[in-house]
């Protein structure tokens, strides 16, 4: 039995680099147990952004600084994503907290075919020592917590 057999609610491609078929293959793992335990979970489904470049991205096209974690030279570590769900956002928040990953982002500015979402989510796995959240609250600028 490979790894995809034992994910319940994410395929390969729902983490692909748009430009690069086939490179949803390179995700972290972890990161996707982690995901697949938060879907399990909160009853609530993930839209990953792989379309836009939110994923896996082989070869740094998709705006990701030279230290993100979303690159194939990082390992992948990290995802973009939303929830489908009428859920408020403090308890989409606070779902995601308690999952346990290293990087967590938060975004109110992103959009999703064309529709603004009321919140959206950065999550990587990323060193302890690194642990960050941040929010793009304040006119669409990072605004770090730690």
């Amino acid at each position: 039995m490979g790894f995809w057999d034992t994910i319940k609610h994410f395929e390969p491609m729902e983490f692909e680099d748009p430009l690069n078929t086939g490179s949803g293959l390179y995700i972290d793992h972890a990161l996707v147990l982690m995901l697949d335990d938060l879907r399990e979970r909160t009853g609530w489904p993930i839209i990953a952004h792989w379309k836009v470049g939110g994923c896996v991205d082989v070869g740094g096209s998709h705006g990701h600084e030279d230290d993100s974690y979303h690159l194939l030279v990082n390992k992948c570590k990290a995802v973009d994503f939303h929830f489908d769900t009428s859920a408020p956002t403090r308890e989409q928040y606070h779902e995601v907290s308690k999952q346990g990953f290293t990087g967590i982002g938060v975004y109110y500015c992103w959009k999703w075919n064309g529709k603004q979402l009321p919140i959206a989510f950065h999550a990587d796995r990323r060193p302890i020592n690194k642990t960050q959240r941040w929010s793009s609250r304040k006119k669409g600028k990072l605004q770090y917590l730690l």
